[in-house]
C-alpha cells in the first residue's frame, strides 16, 4: 500500500492523509460520548434527541450539499463542513452537557455533513484513473484511524487513575476536546490542496423533484428503498445508544467500551471482504437473510447476558451479521440503476439510511429512559419484519450481462430501457 501512495499525486496524498485525523476524531468521540451522558446523570432521551437532530439535518442536507459542491467547487464546502464539525464537538466539551448545548451541537453536527459529498467529489477529481486505488487507501486509512481513536478510550481511564482531582466527566470532556483538535488538524491539509475548476454547462439547470424521485419508478429500487428504511429504523433504536447501554448496565468506562467499538469497526470491515464469497456460494438473498437472522439471534441473547465480556462478544458478532451484507445491497441498488441516475440513487440510499435512523434514535432514547432493554426489543421486532420482507420481496440476481451490453443488444428492438429489466434479473 505504501508503494501505491508514493505513486499518487501530491494533492491526492494530502487529501488521503487528512482521513487520518478525521478517523481519530470520530473514534475518540464515540468511545466516550454515551458515557459522558451516563456520568453526568443526563437522561438518555437527550442522547436520542442529539442523534435525531444530527441525523435529520444530515438527511436534509445531502442533496443540497451535492448541488452546492457542483456550484462552489470542492474546497469551500469541505472546509466549512469540517469547521462546523469541530465547533459541534467544542460546544459540548467547553459548555458541558445541557439542553441548549446538546441541541446546538446536534444542529452543527448535522450541518457538517455538507463536507461529505464535496470530499467524495474531490477524491474523484484528484484520483482520475486511480480512483479504485485511492478509494481503497482512503477507506483503509480512515478505518484504521477510527479504530485507533476508539482504543484511546483508555486515555480518560488513565487520566482519572493518575490524578486525584479529576473525575470521569472532566476526563470525557478533555477527550472530546482532543477530538475537536484532531478534526482541526485535517484543515491545513485541505488548504494546501490546489483546487481544480469544475466545468459546468452554461445556463440554468434547475433540479425538479420528479428527477430526484425518478429511480423509484423501478420496482426493485422501490422495494430496496423501502427495506432499507425499515432496516435503518431498526438499527436506530439501539446503535446510537450502545456506549450508554454498556456503561450503564455493566458499570464500565471508556477504556473497555472504546475497545469494543474498535473491535466492532475492524471486524465489520473484514466481514465486508468475505461477504461476496458467501453470497456467490449461497446466493444473495439467502446470504442476506442468514446473516441478518444471525444478527437477530445475537441481539436476542444480549439482554439476558450479565457478563461484559460475553455481551461485548455477542455485540461484535451482532454488528458483523447486520452490516456484512450492506455492500452487496448497495451494489444491487447500483445494478438496477443506469449510470446517469446513480448519483440520485446514491442520494436516496443515503437518505434512506440516515433519515429513518434519526427518527428511531429519538424513540430509542425515550424507550431506554424507561428500561435499558426496551430499545433492543424494538430492534428485534422491527428487524425481524425487515428480514422476512427481504426474503419475500427480493430474489438473487441471475447471471447477467453488463448494463452497456444490455443497451446495445436492445438498441434495435424499439423497447429501450422501458421494455426490459435493467439487470436481466427476475424480480419477485
Amino acid at each position: 500500500m505504501i508503494d501505491g501512495i508514493r505513486e499518487l499525486e501530491r494533492d491526492l496524498k494530502l487529501l488521503l492523509i487528512a482521513s487520518i485525523p478525521t478517523g481519530l476524531s470520530g473514534g475518540m468521540f464515540y468511545a466516550v460520548w454515551g458515557l459522558y451522558f451516563e456520568t453526568e446523570g443526563i437522561n438518555v432521551s437527550l442522547l436520542g434527541l442529539y442523534s435525531f437532530l444530527e441525523g435529520l439535518l444530515m438527511a436534509g442536507i445531502f442533496i443540497p450539499a451535492g448541488l452546492i459542491t457542483d456550484r462552489m467547487g470542492r474546497k469551500k464546502p469541505v472546509l466549512l463542513g469540517y469547521l462546523l464539525s469541530a465547533t459541534s464537538l467544542a460546544v459540548v466539551s467547553l459548555w458541558g452537557l445541557n439542553l441548549p448545548s446538546i441541541v446546538l451541537s446536534g444542529i452543527l453536527g448535522g450541518c457538517s455533513s455538507l463536507a461529505l459529498p464535496a470530499f467524495q467529489a474531490w477524491l474523484a477529481d484528484l484520483a482520475g484513473s486511480k480512483m479504485e486505488e485511492a478509494s481503497s487507501i482512503q477507506m483503509f486509512l480512515y478505518n484504521v484511524s477510527f479504530s485507533a481513536g476508539s482504543l484511546m478510550g483508555w486515555v480518560p481511564e488513565l487520566m482519572v487513575v493518575s490524578s486525584h482531582n479529576l473525575n470521569y466527566s472532566q476526563a470525557y470532556r478533555t477527550m472530546i476536546l482532543l477530538s475537536t483538535a484532531a478534526t482541526l488538524i485535517a484543515i491545513p491539509f485541505f488548504l494546501a490542496i490546489k483546487e481544480k475548476k469544475v466545468t459546468r454547462p452554461a445556463g440554468d439547470h434547475p433540479v425538479a423533484l420528479r428527477e430526484i424521485l425518478k429511480p423509484l419508478n423501478t420496482p426493485m429500487i422501490r422495494r430496496l428503498t423501502f427495506l432499507l428504511i425499515l432496516s435503518s429504523l431498526a438499527t436506530g433504536f439501539f446503535y446510537p445508544l450502545t456506549s450508554y447501554y454498556l456503561g450503564e448496565k455493566y458499570g464500565v468506562e471508556s477504556g473497555p467500551v472504546g475497545t469494543v467499538l474498535s473491535m466492532i469497526y475492524l471486524i465489520s470491515s473484514f466481514s465486508y471482504l468475505v461477504a461476496p464469497a458467501f453470497s456467490k456460494l449461497l446466493g444473495l438473498v439467502k446470504f442476506v437473510v442468514l446473516s441478518q437472522g444471525f444478527a437477530i439471534l445475537m441481539m436476542i441473547l444480549i439482554p439476558f447476558t450479565h457478563n461484559f465480556l460475553l455481551a461485548s462478544t455477542l455485540l461484535i458478532l451482532q454488528v458483523m451479521g447486520t452490516y456484512a451484507p450492506f455492500p452487496l445491497i448497495w451494489a444491487l441498488f447500483m445494478e438496477y440503476s443506469p449510470p446517469d441516475e446513480r448519483g440520485v440513487v446514491n442520494s436516496l440510499y443515503n437518505l434512506s439510511v440516515v433519515g429513518p435512523r434519526a427518527i428511531s434514535s429519538l424513540a430509542g432514547g425515550n424507550l431506554m429512559s424507561m428500561s435499558l432493554e426496551y430499545p433492543i426489543f424494538a430492534f428485534i421486532l422491527l428487524y425481524s419484519v425487515y428480514n422476512l420482507l427481504f426474503a419475500t420481496l427480493i430474489r438473487s440476481p441471475a447471471p447477467k450481462k453488463s448494463y452497456l451490453a444490455s443497451v446495445i443488444e436492445n438498441s434495435g428492438n424499439g423497447d429501450g430501457l422501458e421494455g426490459q429489466d435493467r439487470c436481466n434479473t427476475t424480480e419477485a
